[in-house]
C-alpha cells in the first residue's frame, strides 16, 4: 500500500489508495524514484500554558448551582517531539513538498518529506491533557469501598472525606431501580475513582454526572443507553479539572433509533479542563462526543482523544466548539456525517488515526466560525470521502495547535493502530484496573 500526501484542494475519489495526511511534519513515500532529501528542523512547539480560571459559571444542566474556584494554571511544561522535515523533494507518487490532504488547509510547499512517528509497543498509562498542571491520580491512595448498588455510590460520594482520595469499586449492574435517582452524581468533590471490577461494572440505563469536582478517574466502567436526566452516559460540567475516562465501553442506539432519543456518550460543557478520553469503546449513537454545548460555551478545555474505538455513529467524535484538543492513535470506523468536527476558531492536533468507511474524517460543521486542523499522518481508506457540497459543512482550517506534554511513549506507529485499539479498548481488558 502507498501513501500519498496530496495538495490542499484535491478530492479524488479515494479508490484503492490510501490517503496519509502530512500536516506540518510531513512523511516519505515509498515511490520508484527514491528518498527525497529532507534537512530536519525544529521540534513541536513548546505552550508556555494559560491560566484557566473561571469566574462563577453555572453548573449546568439540572443541577446548577454556583460555581467556585477555578481550573488552575498550566504550569508550562515544555514542548517536546521528535524533529520535523523540512525541504526536500517528494519521491514519485506525489506531488513534490505538498501540504495538506483533502480536507487539511495545509498550505502547499510545507510538508517535504519525512518519517510519520509511532511505534508498536502497547503502553497504558496516563497520557495527555489531564497529566498536565499536577496531573491526575483519582482516588489512590486514599479509601477503598465496593458498591452493589446505585445508591451505595451516591452515598459513598456523599460521606467522602475532603482530605481522603476515594476509590469506589462497582462489583454489579448498576440501573436506575437501584439507584433511587436519574443519575450518578460526582459534585463538589475531589479524588475520586469510579471503577468497574472485571466486567461487572456496568451502569444500565443511568449515567454519571461531574460537576464542581476536580481530580477524578473513571476507569473500566460499561455505560449504556441512558435515557433518563440529561441523557448522557457521562457528562462533564465546570468548573471541573482533570478528569481521566479510560478503558470504558460507552453506547445507545444508532440505526433504527429517532435523533434525540439520546444524549452524548460523553459531553464535556463550561469551564471544563485537562481531560483525556483513551483506550474507550465508543459506538452505536447519534452524537458521539460533545465539547462545548452551544455556540458561546468556547471555554479552552484542553482535551487529549487517543486509542479510542468509535464506530457506527452519526457525527461528533468529536464536535469541538473552541480551544484546544489533541486527537490521535484513534480507530474511526462506519460514521456517517462527520468524524472530527472542528468548530468555532478550535485547534486540532489530528494525529495518527485511521479512518475506515468514513464521511467527512475531518470538517468544519454547523457553526458560523470554522474550526482549524494540524494534520500529522493519518490514514483515510478507499471507503472514505470528504463531501463540501452541503453548505453546513466546510473543510476546515488549518492551524498548528500546542501540546506541551511528550507522547511518544504511547504514540503508536499509524500502521499498527487499528489491530492496537481493537485488541486493547474497552472493559475487562485491564489486568488490574485500580493499577495506574
Amino acid at each position: 500500500m502507498r501513501f500519498l500526501c496530496l495538495p490542499r484542494g484535491t478530492f479524488p475519489a479515494l479508490a484503492a489508495i490510501a490517503l496519509v495526511s502530512c500536516g506540518h511534519l510531513g512523511i516519505d513515500l515509498e515511490g520508484s524514484g527514491g528518498a527525497g532529501a529532507a534537512s530536519g528542523s525544529g521540534g513541536e512547539p513548546s505552550s508556555g500554558g494559560t491560566a484557566a480560571t473561571s469566574g462563577g459559571e453555572s453548573g449546568g444542566g439540572d443541577g446548577g448551582g454556583t460555581a467556585t474556584g477555578g481550573v488552575p494554571a498550566d504550569g508550562g511544561a515544555s514542548g517536546s517531539g521528535g524533529e520535523s522535515a523540512s525541504g526536500g523533494a517528494a519521491e514519485s507518487g506525489g506531488a513534490a513538498g505538498s501540504g495538506g490532504s483533502p480536507g487539511s488547509g495545509g498550505e502547499p510547499g510545507s510538508g517535504g518529506s519525512g518519517p510519520c512517528e509511532g511505534h508498536t509497543s502497547v503502553d497504558l498509562s496516563l497520557m495527555g491533557w489531564a497529566t498536565e498542571a499536577g496531573g491526575t491520580t483519582g482516588g489512590k491512595g486514599g479509601t477503598t469501598t465496593t458498591a452493589w448498588a446505585g445508591a451505595q455510590i451516591i452515598q459513598a460520594l456523599q460521606n467522602k472525606d475532603p482530605q481522603t482520595p476515594l476509590t469506589i469499586l462497582i462489583a454489579s449492574d448498576i440501573n436506575p431501580a437501584n439507584t433511587n435517582d436519574v443519575k450518578i452524581d460526582i459534585v463538589d468533590v475531589q479524588d475520586v475513582s469510579i471503577i468497574g471490577e472485571e466486567n461487572r461494572g456496568v451502569l444500565n440505563g443511568i449515567g454519571l454526572r461531574i460537576l464542581r469536582a476536580k481530580n477524578i478517574v473513571i476507569r473500566n466502567l460499561h455505560i449504556h443507553h441512558v435515557d433518563i436526566g440529561e441523557g448522557d452516559a457521562i457528562g462533564l460540567a465546570g468548573p471541573s479539572d482533570h478528569i481521566w475516562v479510560d478503558h470504558c465501553e460507552l453506547d445507545a442506539d444508532f440505526e433504527g433509533s429517532v435523533a434525540g432519543t439520546y444524549d452524548g456518550l460523553i459531553d464535556a460543557k463550561n469551564d471544563v479542563a485537562y481531560v483525556t478520553y483513551s483506550w474507550n469503546h465508543i459506538h452505536d449513537t447519534w452524537d458521539a462526543l460533545l465539547v462545548g454545548a452551544t455556540e458561546t460555551d468556547t471555554f479552552d478545555r484542553k482535551l487529549t482523544l487517543h486509542h479510542n474505538w468509535i464506530e457506527n455513529i452519526d457525527s461528533g467524535a468529536p464536535s469541538f466548539r473552541g480551544g484546544s484538543g489533541h486527537v490521535f492513535n484513534n480507530l474511526f470506523q462506519e460514521i456517517d456525517t462527520i468524524a472530527i468536527n472542528t468548530r468555532i476558531d478550535a485547534c486540532l492536533r489530528v494525529e495518527n488515526n485511521v479512518f475506515e468507511n468514513v464521511r467527512n474524517p475531518w470538517a468544519s460543521a454547523y457553526s458560523t466560525v470554522l474550526g482549524g486542523v494540524d494534520l500529522v499522518c493519518n490514514k483515510v481508506d478507499s471507503g472514505s470521502s470528504f463531501d463540501f457540497s452541503s453548505a453546513d459543512i466546510s473543510e476546515a482550517t488549518a492551524c498548528e495547535a500546542s501540546v506541551p506534554y511528550d507522547y511518544a511513549s504511547v504514540l503508536t506507529a499509524a500502521e499498527s493502530v487499528k489491530s492496537i485499539v481493537m485488541d486493547n479498548v474497552g472493559i475487562g481488558k485491564l489486568a488490574d484496573p485500580e493499577d495506574f
